[in-house]
């Protein structure tokens, strides 16, 4: 891994999830790049279309990138805060929306990892709107690291979770999550969710078990409950996981109307870190 994709909007969520993005560089010896986006104001109704509206536009991104400037220090400050000073950063300012300026950015980079804030999101809102984190949690190509505001990090990670359907796609994701874990000594434990208190569900797990008998930190969990998210929730929290491990699915309109990811739903509501592989990556 050699490049994570910082992506900010100058918040003091994004500030928080700056702390996870140097702590990984530094592990990994890896490079940060900062990513401000922004959109120029549009002019409607004018009558008659300013003369130098080219220099307005320049002046315009002279004022948007002195305040992102201005804002570097603050960056600077929190790398020093968490004697991160040494790790390799750099800084960049794009225009254009901000979710396809994320994901064109991630790929001209070739990053190998999005680390960004979220604020979560709350009843229609987050199912037709979502928030960007949840968007790109959803459609970037690389694996993402979504950093929820009330999340806490205390320069360990010493517990992974990964929310599992029991598919062959799911081990390959708990194959990459090896190798993440291993950096850090975490330890690995995966979930299913059976809301449907099935048979079947106990034996497969025990199959995964036996399958990765030979990893000394990876353990395996059916969780009972009558809903995903409370149940999910709580064996975080009672647990004490640093991170939830995901698959990310591409849905269409239909299916996120009805049935919007789990994996969305997590990152609007709990305190831990989301990590995303997209599916792509897993092939």
């Amino acid at each position: 891994m050699k490049t994570i994709l910082f992506p900010t909007d100058l918040s003091d969520a994004a500030n928080k999830a700056y702390v996870y993005a140097l702590h990984l560089a530094d592990r990994l010896h890896a490079r940060v790049v900062t990513l401000h986006a922004f959109q120029k104001p549009e002019i409607r109704g004018a009558t008659h279309i300013p003369r130098m509206l080219e220099e307005f536009y320049k002046e315009f991104d002279i004022l948007e990138f002195g305040e992102y400037k201005g804002n570097i220090p603050q960056l600077t400050q929190v790398a020093a805060d968490n004697n991160m000073s040494h790790v390799e950063v750099s800084h960049r300012m794009e225009e254009g929306e901000t979710i396809q300026t994320i994901l064109r950015i991630a790929q001209e980079e070739q990053a190998d990892l999005i680390v960004m804030g979220t604020t979560g999101a709350r009843g229609l809102k987050e199912i037709f709107l979502g928030s960007v984190a949840g968007e790109i949690l959803e459609n970037a190509s690389c694996p993402v690291l979504a950093v929820p505001e009330e999340a806490s990090f205390d320069g360990k990670v010493d517990r992974i979770a990964l929310s599992t359907a029991l598919n062959s796609e799911d081990e390959k994701a708990l194959d990459k999550l090896l190798e993440i874990g291993s950096i850090f000594g975490a330890e690995i434990h995966c979930l299913h969710v059976d809301l449907g208190h099935t048979e079947s569900i106990a034996h497969r797990m025990q199959q995964l078990r036996d399958k990765y008998a030979s990893q000394p930190k990876v353990f395996f969990h059916v969780l009972e409950g009558l809903d995903y998210l409370p149940t999910m929730t709580a064996f975080l929290e009672n647990n004490q996981i640093d991170w939830i491990a995901m698959v990310a699915h591409k849905r269409n309109f239909w299916q996120e109307l009805l049935h919007y990811s789990k994996m969305k739903a997590m990152s609007y509501h709990a305190d831990t870190p989301i990590l995303s592989f997209p599916e792509g990556m897993l092939e």
